[in-house]
């Protein structure tokens, strides 16, 4: 009896030997095929210039770059040309016969040419129009008696001056810079925004990828301990039910490689949708470190998003904006008072040479008044909502600026704790693949049930994914708070782009 339990462990042992020999074959022949390793930075730097949603931003940054040369021209002089070089007309029109002392129609023929260069600059300081034009004119008449006549004004100067109105030059003065400022820093922002959208479809990429692989470990281990089990089983070694959860398991195992390799396609499809398809043949994502050495000082990432996050921007531009609107409520609804003045030379006559000599002077001086006498409180109730308007703004740029400080805290402080949850998901996966190793040697020699070894198995996969979505959070982290403070603290500087360079794409 002892002899033949002797003979049984070392058919055993052969069996082990000879299926170890084949798993570790058939893992070699998984090596021979070659794959280009895919870090995090490679998907980044391929997202930063392949994705759609940069150009979008690039267009969105193209938008506000007009925008405001539009503005700072709009400051500039503007020359302008206006002509009506033929204007025929023929109707009949109404005439006072004097002779008749009655009201007649008669049929009139008319040909006009206009021109007219001008001149004008704007003052924002003040709101000043001031301009300098030279017209002429020239009308022709058809009929019983046919006349020419022409009309030259060769230069006139003038004002437009609006006094205590509501000047929009100054105001934009004070919100155009800050809106171009603040198109930089959006620029800035979505580049980030797409960062964390990389990280999100890399670390997808990679539990798939991860899954993957430890689904055909376990199909090779579910095949190679079944194929072991039957041997056991044919020795009496084992009960049949032990056999059956075996060949149980082998199934289960090629149905969860199935699964995961559709999941590991589709996130594959994903990613190369994002990337326009430049992903490279074969790639296979690699796994980024920690930065081991990098802690965010709080202080200096709230000083970091108040200097140069455009949310912060936005609040200053609306707070401008708010007054702007309380101050344009006030001025257009008080009274409305202008002044207008022109000095020019002008002469009429009946030949083109004649119309230019001996200029006559020609002066204009008005002053426009508009005074609301009777309104019922219409005026008073428009200034009265600007002013509430402007106080509820205050109160919301108030209650904005404080959960924007709270969100650079907490992801500042859980990005400092974060290190520490990635270093024990580490450890957690290195204990539970080494419990497992040893289990199954157990389960080999016949010293735990297959139950034991199924909840080892689970607790190393869920591990390895607990891992991984531990690193995914810390990058995600990281990049979080880089797009809140637009800075790199990894390599402790601003996050700069070449502005001039980005409209050339």
């Amino acid at each position: 009896m002892i002899k033949y339990s002797k003979i049984k462990q070392i058919v055993l042992c052969v069996c082990v030997l000879i299926s170890s020999s084949q798993l570790e074959a058939q893992q070699q022949d998984s090596l021979i095929t070659t794959h280009q390793t895919i870090t995090l930075n490679d998907i980044l730097k391929l997202a930063s210039k392949n994705s759609l949603d940069v150009f979008k931003a690039k267009r969105k940054y193209g938008v506000n770059y007009w925008q405001f040369r539009s503005f700072k021209s709009s400051l500039l002089p503007k020359i302008d040309f206006e002509t009506r070089p033929f204007t025929y007309n023929r109707a009949l029109i109404e005439r006072y016969d004097s002779e008749l002392n009655i009201d007649v129609f008669r049929q009139q023929q008319t040909i006009n040419s206009f021109a007219n260069l001008s001149l004008s600059q704007n003052i924002a300081a003040t709101g000043t129009r001031l301009f300098i034009n030279s017209s002429f004119n020239r009308l022709e008449n058809f009929g019983n008696f046919q006349t020419e006549s022409y009309n030259a004004t060769p230069v006139r100067i003038g004002l437009s001056q609006p006094i205590m109105a509501f000047n929009p030059f100054k105001w934009q003065q004070k919100t155009a810079p800050i809106e171009f400022q603040k198109a930089k820093q959006d620029f800035l922002y979505e580049l980030q925004t797409i960062n964390l959208k990389s990280v999100d479809l890399f670390f997808k990429w990679a539990l798939a990828s991860k899954k993957v692989e430890i689904a055909q470990e376990n199909k090779i281990s579910a095949e190679k301990l079944f194929n072991i089990g039957k041997k056991r089983y044919d020795l009496i070694a084992i009960e049949r039910d032990e056999l059956l959860n075996l060949e149980l398991d082998v199934y289960n195992a090629n149905t969860n490689l199935t699964q995961n390799l559709q999941t590991l396609q589709k996130t594959e499809a994903e990613l190369k949708l994002f990337l326009r398809d430049k992903l490279p043949q074969k790639a296979v994502p690699e796994l980024p470190e920690l930065i081991t050495n990098l802690s965010i000082d709080l202080n200096k990432a709230i000083a970091l998003a108040y200097e140069n996050n455009p949310d912060i921007l936005d609040l200053k531009l609306r707070k401008i904006e708010a007054l702007r609107d309380l101050d344009k409520a006030i001025k257009d609804n008080r009274f409305d008072l202008s002044l207008n003045a022109s000095y020019g030379l002008n002469q009429q006559a009946n030949t083109f040479v004649d119309a230019y000599g001996r200029f006559l002077d020609q002066q204009m001086v008005s002053i426009q008044l508009n005074v609301p006498v009777l309104d019922w409180g219409e005026r008073k109730g428009k200034i009265k909502t600007a002013k509430m308007n402007k106080d509820v703004v205050d109160i919301e740029l108030q209650q904005n600026e404080d959960s924007y400080k709270q969100d650079v805290t907490l992801n500042v402080l859980d990005f400092n704790l974060q290190k520490e949850l990635v270093d024990g998901a580490l450890r957690t996966r290195d204990i539970a693949k080494e419990s497992y190793t040893l289990t199954e040697k157990r389960f080999l020699s016949g010293s735990v049930d297959f139950l034991s070894l199924t909840a080892s198995r689970k607790a190393w996969q869920q591990a390895n994914e607990n891992y991984i979505r531990a690193l995914e959070s810390y990058w995600k982290i990281y990049y979080k708070v880089q797009q809140l403070t637009l800075y790199n603290f990894i390599k402790d500087t601003p996050l700069i782009q070449d502005f001039e360079t980005i409209l050339e794409n």
